[in-house]
């Protein structure tokens, strides 16, 4: 009795599955909606997990504590003694080394910013993402941010949801194409969750697989996903937009501004191109560090990164404080070793660059794209600092704003998604002119080779999840002058079956094409003309409406001709010269003989 109850159970659950993937619109609103509560959850679940982690190792050991997140004029805890400063690259060596170890013990592929591989998942590994992953990534990702490593909070996030989406589309016996689908709308929806920014998060997840081109079907599940997610995550923080912008106007009102607004594009598209150098040449050096454990470097990348926060604390963590500092105006709190906040700053562009390579470089757990928003931030501070006198009526938070989403969309290759997310994250809406002209001008300045995120195709056709539908058949590459039938003849529409008999036992042939004034007319057979009366002319006894080809066309257009017209036969003629026919069956044989040469 109780076996059959649970066989019907399990009946009931199959005929569930079967019932939502059969229809779309169902599908992706109840897979879209479970990615979307796990994406809600996972983001909530490292936002603590990084705070612990924050609170009991860099704070715990060291006493400085970064300033927070959400806050408009977040404040910054330094030890008492100036001597616990010095202990920061014992907490950020510690986080390396256990990072390393949960990583390379565990789960390889979590190592790095999350993005990337859920990205290559998406185009090399049919959208399977293993399952033990998402957690060991959450956790490794935590120690490693909240120990003071230089690493953003969204490439873990997405690759929990991603890592989800996979997961659900193989419980729901999906194809590989869903499959990918619901990878993709993972990302969108870990991303918009976490940045408080549903809209750019699911616009996210289509542009950024590539660095030309959109995935279109994911944006609706991403959608539903992403709002999903930020429904759930932003409940716990009331909806509030990721940096708050407040007693400091922002807004495009001088048309003059665009020049610096072009400068600044510029100078961030340059700045995104040295980023990406910065970090797989250091991922590169790291790799080749044979000799050390590969769950040691993420060790030695903490001790450096430790070592530039004593004197430089803004390039530890998240670093989101220092930029809703900047966009408070507070540029004082960026005065160190007695320098100007100008020369400060422009130190800790470099130093945020090489930091954040050494943290995820060394195979440490983190994202690359909340360091963008920092390097870019402190990129607008400089601009504004150096233009202030030219531009008196820019606010320092229009500057930084527009800056740090031109440097963001460059190295991304996501400059639409990102324009938006932008906007949602700082609620700096009427600054979307100038932001779109600086993330513009800082896509194409960086280039479709500098890309953060080293598995993004160029476009559609060059992703495996899109070969076949890119694929020429291998009849395209065959002309038909490779399938040609050489031996029959040609005779013009008026020669009499008697004279045509005399060709063909003349030269030899299987046959002859009518022909008409140099046009192909039709076609006879041998055994028509023993079955025809002797004074009947040709064109009254061909096979009409015989099909004509060039014989440098494909063969594939030579088939299409044959279904299209229901012949039999298609006649192979150029400039009035008739060079022979091509039947199903010589198109057959050709495509054999270019397989077997092919296979050879």
């Amino acid at each position: 009795m109780p076996g059959r109850f649970v066989s019907r159970i399990m009946h009931e659950l199959v005929r569930t599955r079967d019932w939502v993937v059969a229809g779309y619109i169902r599908k992706w609103i109840v897979i879209g909606s479970l990615i979307g509560v796990v994406a809600g959850l996972g983001s909530l679940l490292l936002y603590i997990a990084i705070d612990f982690f924050t609170n009991t190792m860099l704070f715990g050991i060291s006493g400085f504590l970064p300033p927070p997140t959400g806050v408009a004029i977040p404040s910054i805890r330094f030890p008492s003694t100036p001597f616990g400063m010095y202990l920061i690259p014992v907490s950020t060596t510690l986080g390396g080394l256990v990072s390393g170890v949960l990583v390379y013990g565990l789960a390889p592929e979590a190592e790095g910013h999350g993005t990337d591989a859920a990205i290559e998942a998406f185009h090399f590994r049919k959208g399977i993402i293993r399952r033990r992953i998402p957690p060991i990534k959450l956790l490794a990702s935590a120690v490693t941010i909240g120990s003071g490593g230089s690493a953003g909070r969204e490439g873990p996030v997405a690759q929990i949801a991603s890592g989800f989406g996979s997961m659900i589309a193989d419980l729901f016996k999906m194809d590989e194409k869903d499959r990918r689908t619901a990878l993709a709308a993972g990302i969108g929806a870990g991303i918009g969750s976490i940045f408080m920014a549903p809209l750019g998060g699911a616009l996210l997840s289509t542009e950024v697989l590539y660095r030309r081109d959109f995935e279109v079907e994911a944006l609706i599940p991403s959608i539903i996903a992403s709002v999903t997610g930020y429904s759930i995550f932003g409940y716990f923080f009331n909806y509030r937009p990721l940096f708050t912008i407040s007693n400091v106007p922002v807004g495009f009102y001088h048309p003059e501004a665009l020049i610096l607004y072009t400068i600044i594009g510029a100078v961030t598209g340059l700045l995104g191109i040295l980023y990406v150098m910065t970090f797989y040449g250091i991922k590169s050096r790291f790799q080749r560090l044979k000799r050390l454990p590969r769950f040691v470097r993420p060790a030695l990348g903490g001790l450096l990164v430790g070592i530039a926060g004593i004197e430089f604390p803004q390039v530890l963590g998240l670093g989101y404080g220092w930029v809703q500092l900047l966009l408070s105006g507070k540029l004082s709190v960026f005065s160190e070793l007695a320098l100007p906040p100008l020369v400060v700053i422009a130190i800790l562009i470099l130093l945020k660059i090489v930091c954040t390579s050494l943290s995820i470089g060394s195979g440490g757990s983190g994202g690359v794209y909340a360091p963008g928003i920092v390097i870019g931030s402190f990129t607008g501070a400089v601009m504004f600092i150096l233009f202030h006198t030219l531009f008196p009526y820019l606010s320092i938070a229009d500057v930084v704003i527009v800056s740090m989403i031109s440097f963001t969309g460059s190295v991304t290759k996501a400059p639409i998604s990102i324009m938006i997310m932008g906007t949602e994250m700082t609620g700096g809406y009427a600054l979307f002119l100038p932001l779109m002209l600086a993330t513009v001008v800082s896509y194409f300045i960086s280039g479709t080779k500098y890309s953060i995120y080293s598995s993004q195709v160029l476009d559609r056709a060059h992703s495996p999840a899109h070969q076949s539908e890119y694929e020429r058949p291998l009849m395209d590459y065959i002309q038909v002058s490779e399938a040609l039938e050489r031996n029959v003849i040609s005779a013009s529409y008026d020669t009499t079956v008697a004279g045509a008999k005399r060709l063909l036992e003349q030269i030899g042939g299987k046959g002859i094409v009518v022909t008409a004034n140099g046009a192909v007319e039709g076609f006879v057979t041998k055994e028509m003309l023993l079955n025809s009366p002797q004074t009947a002319e040709l064109d009254e006894i061909c096979l009409k409406n015989v099909p004509s080809i060039e014989p440098n066309k494909s063969l594939h257009a030579a088939f299409n001709l044959l279904v299209e017209k229901g012949a039999n036969i298609v006649a192979v003629a150029e400039d009035g010269k008739v060079h022979g026919i091509v039947t199903m069956e010589d198109i057959a044989k050709a495509y054999n003989r270019k397989i077997s040469d092919n296979g050879s």
